[in-house]
Order: C-alpha cells, then sequence, then structure tokens
C-alpha cells in the first residue's frame, strides 16, 4: 500500500465530498458545509492549512434517507454508520474502503479515510437545557474516545497519565453504550418540532453550534477548493457562535491536526 502525502489526502477527500454530494442532490437530500470544513471555506477558500478532514451535516430525516438509500455493495466509497453495519459511531462516515489509517492518538485498526456525516437535530430553547444537552453528550463522548485512545500518547503529560486511569473505566462502559446514550440525548428533542436546531451528536463546540432552524434551512453556497458548495445562510452567527473572531487565526500550538497517517491501495 501507498503513503499519501498530505495533499493527496486532501484531493482524495474532496473526491469523496463530491460523490456524497452529488448523490444527496439526485435524491433531493440537503447536505451542507459544516464545522471547520465551513471555517475553511469561509477563511481560507479551502482546507484550514494545517487541517485534515471534511465535515457535512443533514437534518435528520436526510440522514437516515441517506443511510438506507445509499448503495454500499461494490463500492469504493462506503457509508459506515451503526445503522447500516454497526459501526460504533453516533453519526455516519463516507469512508474509502481501499485505505487504511494509522492515528497517533487512537488504537482504531480498522479506520479508513473518512467524510464525516453528522445529523442535525432539534434542540430546546431554555439556554440552560441546551447546555445540559451538550455536557451529557461530551461525557459519553470522552468515554468513548477513551476506549481507542493509545496509552502513553497525548498532548500532554497529564492526559498521557490520565488515561491509563480512565481508559480500563472506559471499556467497561463500552463503546456502543456510550454510542447509544448520545443518539438517545440526541432525539430528545424532535427536529420538526423544534425552534433551533444543531449538531448535537458530534457537537463538540457545545452550546455554540445551536441555530434558529429558519435560518439553518435557507440554504447559500461558499467557495471550497475551487468549486461553490452549500452551506446554511446562519454561517456567520454559526462560527461567531463556536469559534468567536473566526478570522483571526489560531496561535501556532492549537493549529492541530488528527496525525493520521493513510495508506491507499492502489
Amino acid at each position: 500500500m501507498r503513503k499519501l502525502s498530505v495533499e493527496e489526502i486532501k484531493k482524495e477527500e474532496l473526491k469523496m465530498l463530491d460523490v456524497l454530494m452529488e448523490f444527496c442532490n439526485n435524491h433531493n437530500l440537503r447536505c451542507l458545509l459544516v464545522g471547520g470544513t465551513l471555517l475553511g471555506a469561509i477563511r481560507h477558500k479551502g482546507f484550514i492549512p494545517w487541517d485534515d478532514d471534511i465535515d457535512v451535516c443533514m437534518p435528520r430525516s436526510d440522514y437516515e434517507k441517506l443511510i438506507k438509500l445509499y448503495e454500499n455493495e461494490g463500492q469504493k466509497y462506503q457509508i459506515y454508520s451503526g445503522e447500516r453495519n454497526g459501526i460504533f459511531y453516533p453519526y455516519a462516515q463516507l469512508v474509502n474502503i481501499n485505505t487504511s489509517m494509522d492515528i497517533r492518538y487512537s488504537e482504531n485498526a480498522e479506520k479508513k479515510l473518512w467524510v464525516d456525516i453528522l445529523p442535525v437535530d432539534g434542540l430546546p430553547e431554555d439556554m440552560e437545557m441546551v447546555k445540559n444537552v451538550y455536557r451529557r453528550c461530551s461525557f459519553y463522548r470522552k468515554m468513548y474516545f477513551l476506549i481507542d485512545a493509545k496509552l502513553g500518547e497525548g498532548r500532554t503529560e497529564f492526559k498521557k497519565y490520565l488515561k491509563y486511569l480512565l481508559k480500563p473505566v472506559a471499556k467497561l462502559i463500552g463503546k456502543r453504550y456510550c454510542v447509544n446514550k448520545i443518539i438517545d440525548i440526541a432525539s430528545e428533542n424532535c427536529y420538526e418540532g423544534s425552534k433551533y436546531v444543531g449538531v448535537v451528536t458530534a457537537g463538540i463546540y457545545g452550546v455554540g453550534e445551536r441555530m434558529l432552524k429558519a435560518d439553518f434551512e435557507k440554504t447559500v453556497y461558499v467557495e471550497f477548493e475551487g468549486k461553490k458548495y452549500p452551506t446554511f445562510s446562519c454561517w456567520d452567527s454559526y462560527l461567531t457562535g463556536i469559534y468567536q473572531d473566526y478570522m483571526v487565526l489560531p496561535p501556532e500550538q492549537k493549529r492541530q491536526t488528527h496525525g493520521m497517517e493513510v495508506y491507499l491501495d492502489d
């Protein structure tokens, strides 16, 4: 297998993004840039220079239709999700099955090069209740990632040693339990009946993820790596909510990648 350069990784991810967008367009499903990918589109008109993945989001109903409609058999690009094949994520991924990966901080040996597909769920109107939703999800998300965490690896010495204490506890809880709890929490507020919505199952930014549904459902197009891709009309308030002054570059010590090595079977 051939090791891909960072630029080759990004080119392959762009191919995957276009495959996903074409499928969603053909089936009238909304698929929108979100998170760091959206930030890259606005600030850099492409990938954040030190970033190495792509995130999209979909209303929960469209997300569920995608999982049912997308044909995996014989396809180079496949949908991985708990609903399809028991993969333990609270969201879906489009993956290139001809790749394998080694990630510095993870022991997940079955990881493939991916595009994250994140469902958008309803959120409460009361901000304290919103905080509670994200707080509970964050707990189970941390437990989940600890299960695959590599012992002796970490961005700080404290985190390295803390893994030795917490990983056995996380393994007792188990991935499936963590994933089910996150999905249960995200499903407490129905998308269709909510005034506010946001990415919950992978909502690492907390309450800053929340958007007015009326604004989220208005689509605009932004430039990303020389092409136009859809996102939601409230992208400015969304990016401000999760990054604050999002046009200012972070200090160099915070410009972190996933630390992944990707290998392609030609």
